[in-house]
């Protein structure tokens, strides 16, 4: 297989090659220089849909821990030792950190 660096240094991957590693655009590959000027291209592994759902639910967590997760559905499910009073809720909170 041949292909051409073009006046931008791109070049086109034939498309057996593309195929057969799995590469669509947006892939990242590794690209390191061999031996005898020879050019090594590696697809870097993309992280699974757990894992992606792991880290996007961890960047956005409002709670630090599951344990404190847990706490505020305990106490969202059962309001009535705070009262009603959304400020109540939070008072109780802000007093069970300190």
């Amino acid at each position: 297989m041949e292909t051409t660096v073009t006046s931008k240094g791109q070049l086109t991957l034939p498309r057996e090659v593309r195929h057969a590693l799995g590469i669509d655009a947006g892939t990242v590959l590794d690209v390191e220089l061999g031996s005898r000027g020879s050019v090594v291209l590696r697809k870097k592994p993309t992280p699974g849909f757990f894992n992606q759902f792991v880290a996007l639910k961890a960047a956005a967590a409002p709670y630090p821990s599951g344990d404190e997760a847990r706490e505020a559905l305990r106490v969202a499910d059962d309001p009535a030792p705070y009262g009603d009073a959304p400020a109540a809720r939070a008072a109780a909170k802000r007093r069970r950190k300190a």
